[in-house]
């Protein structure tokens, strides 16, 4: 589409969460200076993640609304947060800007390093990715579920449901909420805490070829673009769900890429890990074979 031709009403599709409309707004933001003068409305929309907050969500399911919304145009663009895509987008949508990254780390929030809390603590999560992370490294603690927004699960600090939690480093760099006194953000490394395919990175989503090529590059950052290709291309090729604590993580350097992909227990007992590099074209073939007989030899699959 022509947006110097045809003036209309871009209609946007967010979830609601304050979280949410402010990297929504960011992303309109960067649309705007990279060409995009029409009008755009943002429409909050609820997912079957959001109706569902008492049970792990399906893999997608903070995006699938949206992303059926823009298939059938009842909207244009969906705004997401990276990780909450499905691994394989429903056919006629693609990616079409992915802004520069933010922290991609996850973090704990509490009185002191994940490594410094006293026995017995309690650190809260939901994510079966963290729970086994944090149960490996820290066997003695006592891990609560804590579900919902951050604010929400920062709040959890106050109320005494627990003394710390884990969170996404992004989260809390766009959000910047309030802490609780003797609260402080101790990031975790990423060694034993790989992170999400797509952590810390926004994604535009749309009908295939309705955002023009100069503003998709224009408004994209190469390297986070870089990065998140191959994780999601990892993911796909893992064909893991989102109950599967794994996480994917490349990281650009020279003309190719680190990639970390660590495969645990659900109580964090085993684990598969695997650090390696690709050259720039992104072909995983040879990572997905290497991580594939790594689990065999770890989990006897």
């Amino acid at each position: 589409m022509d947006f110097g031709e045809v003036r209309h009403t871009i209609r946007v599709g967010s979830r609601g969460s304050d979280l949410a409309l402010i990297q929504t707004e960011h992303v309109l933001s960067l649309l705007r200076r990279s060409g995009i003068d029409e009008s755009m409305k943002v429409q909050v929309i609820r997912t079957s993640g959001d109706r569902a907050p008492a049970s792990n969500p399906a893999a997608g399911s903070f995006a699938d609304a949206i992303n059926d919304m823009v298939i059938d145009e009842q909207l244009d663009i969906g705004v997401h947060s990276m990780k909450d895509l499905p691994a394989i987008l429903p056919s006629g949508l693609e990616i079409a800007v992915v802004p520069r990254r933010a922290g991609r780390h996850d973090c704990l929030v509490g009185p002191a390093t994940l490594y410094r809390l006293p026995s017995g603590s309690t650190v809260g999560t939901s994510s079966p990715r963290r729970i086994a992370q944090t149960a490996r490294v820290r066997p003695d603690l006592k891990i609560v579920g804590l579900r919902g927004n951050v604010t929400t699960r920062v709040s959890a600090l106050s109320s005494g449901k627990t003394i710390s939690a884990v969170l996404a480093v992004a989260g809390l760099e766009r959000l910047d909420p309030k802490l609780p006194d003797g609260i402080g953000i101790y990031p975790l490394p990423l060694d034993h805490f790989v992170p999400a395919a797509g952590q810390g990175a926004l994604a535009v989503v749309c009908r295939k070829g309705y955002i023009p090529e100069e503003v998709r590059r224009s408004a994209s950052d190469r390297q986070t673009l870089g990065e998140t290709g191959v994780e999601r291309a990892v993911l796909r090729e893992l064909d893991a769900g989102c109950s599967t604590p794994l996480g994917i993580s490349a990281v650009s350097f020279g003309r190719g890429y680190t990639v970390h992909i660590q495969l645990l227990s659900p109580d964090g007992s085993r684990e598969a890990k695997l650090t390696a590099g690709i050259s720039s074209d992104g072909d995983v073939t040879g990572i997905i074979s290497s991580f594939e007989k790594l689990r065999a030899s770890r989990f006897g699959q």
